[in-house]
């Protein structure tokens, strides 16, 4: 406040006579704060010219000391929470920010093609931002629910004009240190709205430029801007608005736009208007309420009217979805981000997903449990700390489907757990046990699985011969006495598995028998991409459960390998992986236009497009039931044999993977005209 100087408030108490006692003074003012007694002084009003000789005027209603020190405080407090989610669109009132950062956003705008703008005001905006509306934003927002009521205090508060006191009934005080802030943040929605229908917005205040391609696009945005501002209870300053032109050439921000130039006066030169009138201090007879803490007792009056602030504000959601659906309705628990080049950022309880200005989706993230980012996706710093903080997995994929790695907060651990898992590893004869176990339920299931497409349709004659090598795999595995022979014996069932599998694809995809690394045909890259997908999600439950994803029974250690994840992977790549495939390529969900090479590598790649619907696929069939009860979604079975495993360890006794059910179909995942394809998500809800 030092640094700032200005003026006394109407207490008549100077900064540097604020300062000479500045302890006792801070002490009273932090436990008025805590015992929530604190009362604001009503503010001094000032009145100024706008401009020299323009016979306009603005009031300034300035805090005391004491309460531009509070103010300050909580605005710095809230600044750490809000700034992360104002948009890059904002300029004024933040750190790092500047008119000139502001024209040069226009000079890039410009340079890519946007020839008009709606040079917009809002009228009186200070002076007219409804408190309701803004109490109700506040409330739903957790950083200020803390300061909640110290913002309804100085909100609602009181000025002193040398005359009389009067309360405040709208508006924001313009002289308050909290007041940048507030105005930011009560105008957030509007560029949130703005961005999401794609217009391209450059915001100082309450001035601010939507800039188009074409004057039809210009007058779209003109009146958005103006629905979106009325839903507000505010409105656009006509005199002030008008679509124009770089051609035609405009000013905004004290700068001059006309075709490729841009003129900018001296700093310098710049000239305020002058001071017209200031209110004396407050007289002592009026002082008294202001000098003794006020009793901090509820007020039932401050609640109801929050609650018709919340209730005001759920009618304009409601509003702005029917003018542009949201399409995070149905919760999400698996969130998959493609769009190269795109940005996830937090905004408040929110995602945000970004890419050159726009956002492309907007979403609740409390129920989020993992992120899968494939290839040039970026994620600000701040969506890093959300993500750990809330529990939220962050999975790093190739742009092609190869797992890189993942983010994940630091687990509790069960060291009790771990310490089990270990000593099953050291005991080879317990070991062979576990892997047989996993080896034979994968061949089972496998079995299952073509008994089922057999059902369904006039199996061919060989299939027999291919299920009955399979019966004969499974009953030598009581024979295999390593992890290397019971290998053996599972290459050659799955050799016979996929054979008769392969019966039943009516795609124009051909299958040259298993290969893995690379897949050089299309029907080889889905199973392994499928399988990666599968690897990940037993990956992230083993860790949550405290045990040790790369010491597993079956598979052998390796650097990197999620070995435990890769043993029970077994059991469900048949039913859940193979089944959906096949699905896939016989609908032609993905075809083989969908493959392409990269480089010199022999493998072949699901382009873009195909892989959002193949995600799209997955995901709506792992949220589906499993087995002919339908008690469990795929994902929930997933969960359930994890948990199974650790009570096993944790028990000392024999664990029995699960075991493939009849039921369930298959066609209806592969239409994915339901599931959210936005650019960015081919997902669905839990």
């Amino acid at each position: 406040m030092r640094d700032n100087a200005g003026c006394a408030g109407s207490d008549g108490i100077t900064v540097h006579r604020f300062a000479e006692n500045l302890s006792t003074r801070m002490e009273e003012l932090r436990t008025r704060v805590l015992n929530r007694s604190y009362r604001p002084w009503p503010l001094l009003e000032i009145i100024v010219e706008k401009q020299p000789r323009s016979g306009k005027t603005r009031a300034l209603l300035v805090p005391c000391v004491q309460d531009r020190v509070l103010q300050t405080a909580v605005a710095r407090f809230l600044s750490r929470s809000f700034e992360e989610e104002f948009l890059e669109c904002s300029f004024a009132y933040r750190p790092g920010r500047s008119v000139d950062r502001a024209i040069a956003r226009i000079r890039m705008l410009h340079g890519m093609g946007y020839r008009y703008a709606v040079d917009a005001d809002i009228h009186s905006f200070f002076d007219e931002v409804d408190h309701d509306r803004m109490l109700g934003k506040l409330a739903r927002r957790d950083a200020s629910k803390s300061v909640l009521w110290l913002l309804e205090r100085w909100i609602r508060g009181e000025k002193w004009d040398g005359r009389r006191i009067t309360g405040i009934s709208k508006g924001i005080p313009q002289g308050s240190p909290i007041s940048p802030l507030l105005a930011n943040f009560f105008l957030e929605e509007l560029d949130t709205a703005l961005e999401k229908q794609g217009r391209r917005l450059v915001r100082y205040a309450d001035d601010f430029m939507v800039l188009a391609r074409t004057q039809e696009e210009a007058r779209e945005s003109l009146e958005a801007t103006a629905g979106l501002l009325l839903s507000d209870r505010l409105e656009l300053a006509q005199d002030k608005t008008r679509i124009t032109s770089f051609e035609e050439g405009f000013r905004f921000l004290g700068a001059y736009f006309q075709g490729e130039g841009i003129w900018i006066p001296w700093k310098h030169d710049a000239r305020r208007g002058r001071l017209l009138s200031m209110a004396p201090p407050l007289p002592a007879r009026l002082r008294g309420p202001y000098l003794e803490p006020c009793e901090p007792k509820p007020d039932p009056a401050l609640s109801r009217r929050l609650e018709q602030a919340r209730q005001h504000n759920l009618a304009f959601l409601a509003a702005l979805d029917r003018l542009e659906p949201r399409r995070e309705k149905n919760t999400m628990a698996y969130l998959y981000l493609t769009e190269q080049g795109s940005i996830l950022r937090k905004a408040g309880d929110r995602f945000l997903i970004e890419k050159d200005g726009e956002i492309l989706l907007d979403l609740p993230y409390h129920k989020l449990e993992t992120i899968l980012l494939f290839g040039n996706v970026q994620v600000t710093t701040q969506a890093v700390a959300e993500c750990l903080e809330k529990g939220i997995r962050l999975s790093f994929l190739s742009r092609r489907g190869q797992y890189r790695g993942a983010l994940v907060a630091p687990q509790a651990g069960n060291v009790l757990l771990r310490l089990a898992q270990f000593q099953l590893h050291a005991e080879p004869n317990r070991a062979i046990g576990f892997a047989r176990n996993v080896v034979e339920a994968k061949l089972l299931n496998g079995l299952q699985v073509l008994r089922r497409l057999a059902q369904r349709e006039a199996a061919p004659t060989e299939l027999n011969r291919h299920t009955e090598a399979m019966g004969c795999a499974v009953e030598g595995l009581s024979r295999a006495a390593t992890a290397l022979e019971l290998d053996g014996m599972e290459g050659n069932g799955a050799r016979e598995y996929f054979a008769g599998l392969m019966l039943f694809n009516k795609s124009a995809l051909d299958w040259p028998g298993r290969k893995k690394h690379p897949s050089t045909d299309p029907l080889n890259a889905l199973l392994s991409f499928g399988y990666t997908l599968l690897m990940y999600e037993l990956t992230a439950l083993l860790e949550a459960l405290g045990l040790d994803p790369q010491v597993g029974f079956y598979h052998a250690l390796d650097l990197g390998r999620p070995s435990l994840a890769l043993d029970l992977l077994e059991a469900f790549r048949h039913p859940f992986v193979d089944r959906l495939v096949l699905a896939c390529v016989n609908r032609e969900t993905v075809k083989a236009e969908d493959f392409e090479h990269h480089g010199d590598s022999e493998g072949v790649f699901l382009i873009p497009e195909a892989q959002k619907r193949f995600l799209a696929a997955y995901e709506k069939w792992m949220l589906s039931p499993a087995g002919k009860d339908g008690r469990l979604e795929r994902r929930r079975v997933l969960r359930a044999e994890a948990e199974r495993f650790a009570g096993a360890l944790r028990e000392g006794t024999v664990f029995e993977p699960w075991r493939e059910g009849l039921g369930e179909e298959t066609t209806a995942v592969c239409d994915t005209s339901s599931v959210m394809t936005l650019p960015t998500i081919a997902g669905a809800s839990t």
